[in-house]
């Protein structure tokens, strides 16, 4: 799971870094994955694989979601 997890933030890192994708829609995986975290939370599961798993993803998005701020605004400023 923790492999297709992966592959497929990386596919979704290349749109994202080129600014293919809207703000809104990096947001939205975080609200997302904030949603997954509190009802994991919710039910005592913060001691699993896929919790840790879930966290290491939001750090990945809130890392595109930095990138993004820098890459993209410049390009909107060319």
């Amino acid at each position: 799971m923790k492999k297709i997890a992966t592959k497929m933030l990386e596919n979704e890192k290349k749109d994202a870094l080129d600014c293919t994708v809207s703000d809104e829609v990096v947001d939205e995986w975080l609200d997302t994955i904030e949603e997954r975290k509190k009802k994991m939370q919710e039910h005592h599961k913060t001691d699993t694989e896929q919790y840790d798993m879930l966290l290491g993803i939001e750090n990945e998005v809130k890392e595109i979601k930095e990138i993004r701020k820098k890459k993209c605004q410049k390009k909107q400023d060319d």
